[in-house]
């Protein structure tokens, strides 16, 4: 009985979807490199001896110690959600993870913004009773201060 050409094509494709899977490191353990590390006899002894295996890293001095906190990386994509006339930002500084700010505010923060991949550096998110001209004001703002159309997404639909 001779095999047909649809049954080698179908066998052929189930192996390259094998391999594929295999060499693109979806399963783990499998692939180029995403497996654990297994501890040789040699790691264990020097975990047992608690001997470092590297040098413990110098402190730096204090002064380039504070600036290194000052430092705040901004934000990728500010999210701003505008509620009446409140455009509210969220601030991990607060107790309640969100602040008010005036609209001045607002545009400096949305210019600090690096953006995403797709080159979004602003969302306007609307509450129900978000009023026509803050959002609109904010948008116009946005756009003055610098800020692509294409860089502002306001999606239609609204949250709570």
């Amino acid at each position: 009985m001779p095999i047909k050409k649809r049954t080698i094509a179908g066998g052929l494709l189930l192996v390259g979807a094998v391999l594929g899977t295999f060499m693109s490191g979806l399963i783990p353990g499998f692939g180029s490199g995403s497996g654990t590390r297994v501890q040789s006899a040699g790691d264990a002894t020097r975990a047992s001896q608690n001997v470092p295996d590297e040098k413990p890293p110098v402190n730096p001095p204090a002064e380039v110690q504070a600036v290194a906190e000052v430092k705040v990386a901004p934000p990728v994509v500010l999210e701003i959600r505008i509620d009446n006339h409140d455009y509210i930002v969220s601030d991990d500084d607060t107790a309640t993870g969100v602040r008010k700010v005036d609209l001045d505010e607002v545009v400096k923060l949305a210019q600090a913004t690096i953006g995403n991949d797709d080159g979004i550096r602003v969302r306007i998110l609307r509450t129900g009773s978000a009023r026509l001209t803050a959002w609109t004001t904010l948008h116009d703002s946005l756009v003055k201060a610098g800020l692509s159309l294409d860089s502002i997404r306001m999606p239609k639909d609204l949250v709570e």
